[in-house]
């Protein structure tokens, strides 16, 4: 009878140490889901988080507040640097607002220029006649190389952003 208790104590105690083990792996097999589930979750909350910023950067980019648009953006790029998918779809809005601001510098800048060289030509001819008169005055001819320095800067700001324009549609189609 001895001999059969020490047997069976043996084998509890062995059962015990394997329930102990079976116990500790469940534990952390629980915490494990559970950690992982949190983990997973915090991404998608991550997600949600930088498509919020995307739409109301939309909703601004439609109401025409093109820096405000382009700050959201930039915060949610800065904020959200592992939301891949959003950022990239905020890359595709930010290219088309810069499109659009260069569109609304290019036509500004190509109604400022017409006027420029309305003023200049009619001041160059003015200029001309008074030259073979001469009658021509310092100032007339300070005054017109003043516009024609407009001018020439108004047609370098009209160039800059055709350029910007060509290159921002080359990068929407790669």
């Amino acid at each position: 009878m001895w001999l059969y208790l020490r047997y069976c104590k043996k084998k509890f105690k062995f059962a015990a140490y394997c329930y102990e083990r079976m116990r500790a792996a469940t534990i952390l097999t629980v915490f494990c889901a559970a950690f992982l589930t949190l983990f997973a979750s915090c991404g998608n909350n991550v997600e949600r988080k930088a498509k919020k910023i995307l739409d109301e950067a939309q909703a601004e980019y439609d109401g025409g507040e093109y820096v405000k648009a382009l700050n959201s953006i930039d915060s949610l790029r800065v904020n959200y640097p592992k939301a891949i998918e959003t950022r990239r779809s905020a890359l595709k809005l930010y290219q088309k607002i810069e499109l659009k601001r260069a569109q609304d510098a290019v036509e500004s800048s190509d109604k400022a220029l017409q006027q420029a060289n309305k003023e200049y030509f009619a001041m160059k001819s003015r200029m001309d006649s008074l030259k073979e008169l001469g009658n021509m005055t310092v100032e007339m001819l300070r005054s017109t190389n003043l516009v024609k320095e407009r001018r020439d800067s108004l047609q370098n700001v009209f160039d800059v952003e055709c350029a910007k324009i060509k290159y921002i549609k080359v990068k929407m189609a790669e």
